[in-house]
């Protein structure tokens, strides 16, 4: 069992949870394998979980920073501590002076690559300790901005003036707070605003329409075959086909030139056989080989 499952998280339980629960149903720890996800989604929200299973979870990295899609659901008026639903009120302030068109001029100002403050309540490491660590003792939490990108706003469902709940189709980067975003999105409308309920759509190139619920899953007897393989699931990155003596050198750790100058995540190929991961960052080449080199020469003794 190794490859990537894609699961339609319901609300109320963790990513770690949903995760736990397919482990203990399914054995996967006490098989010698391993198991984790490719993006935390909270209780409050539901949605697309990636999650790898054995050797695929090797491929985790790639997709922690991947980019995302959401269905965001905003409510103006008030602040909370958390900027959801979860924490206490911590704000209010009116919302009937905004209109549609008043939202329509303010989202600009959010897409493309900005600075961005995550909530308090985050996993975000602040002097060694989680940030919503140190606001539930109470300790002021002084997160400094991060730099995210917007790639997409689209108003799916604006309630305004009757009704302050604003719906929100929403491309980014990976690492960008959505709590955020209605919190800065209420101040930009001299408001408030929280994040009322979150939904991913998508993760890297993987689409909820190809997920299954948790609930399905778990009736499942055995879920090796709704598992999509590494090679399927790294095909969204570019490929370099290579020759079998680049191979060998490849996969002995000697230096090999790819006549690869940009940076980014690259599979690499020896006619049909994925055989390892490039990582290409600052001039600085990380490979994950997928064989070893004992491994290739079995595999392709007849061709040698």
């Amino acid at each position: 069992m190794n490859g990537f499952l894609l699961v339609d998280k319901p609300l109320g339980i963790s990513s770690f949870g949903a995760i736990q629960q397919l482990n203990r149903q399914f054995l996967i720890q006490k098989s010698s394998k391993k198991i984790g996800h490719g993006g935390t989604l909270d209780p409050c929200a539901s949605g697309l979980l990636v999650v790898a299973i054995g050797k695929a979870t090797r491929f985790l990295r790639y997709f922690l920073g991947s980019d995302k899609q959401y269905e965001a659901t905003v409510k103006f008026g008030i602040r909370t501590s958390s900027d959801d639903l979860e924490g206490e009120i911590i704000a209010e302030a009116p919302w009937d002076h905004i209109s549609r068109s008043d939202i329509e001029q303010a989202l600009p100002q959010f897409l493309g690559t900005i600075l961005q403050v995550p909530p308090d309540y985050s996993a975000i490491h602040v002097d060694g300790e989680r940030a919503y660590d140190l606001a539930r003792q109470g300790q002021k939490v002084e997160i400094p901005p991060r730099e995210v990108r917007i790639d997409r706003l689209e108003i799916l469902e604006c309630q305004f003036p009757d009704n302050p709940i604003l719906k929100l189709s929403v491309e980014c980067s990976g690492g960008t707070y959505i709590r955020s975003l209605a919190r800065d999105l209420g101040h930009a409308l001299q408001s408030e605003a929280c994040l009322t309920g979150l939904r991913r759509t998508k993760a890297c190139h993987f689409d909820i329409a190809q997920s299954f619920t948790l609930e399905y899953l778990m009736m499942q007897k055995d879920i090796s075959p709704y598992l999509h393989s590494c090679e399927e699931a790294m095909s969204f990155f570019p490929s370099i086909q290579v020759d079998y003596n680049k191979s060998y050198r490849l996969l002995s750790g000697l230096p090999v030139n790819l006549n690869i100058s940009a940076d980014g995540i690259y599979t690499i190929l020896y006619r049909d056989l994925f055989i390892a991961v490039l990582e290409r960052k600052d001039g600085h080449n990380d490979y994950l080989r997928l064989f070893s080199l004992l491994e290739f020469k079995q595999i392709t003794s007849s061709e040698a």
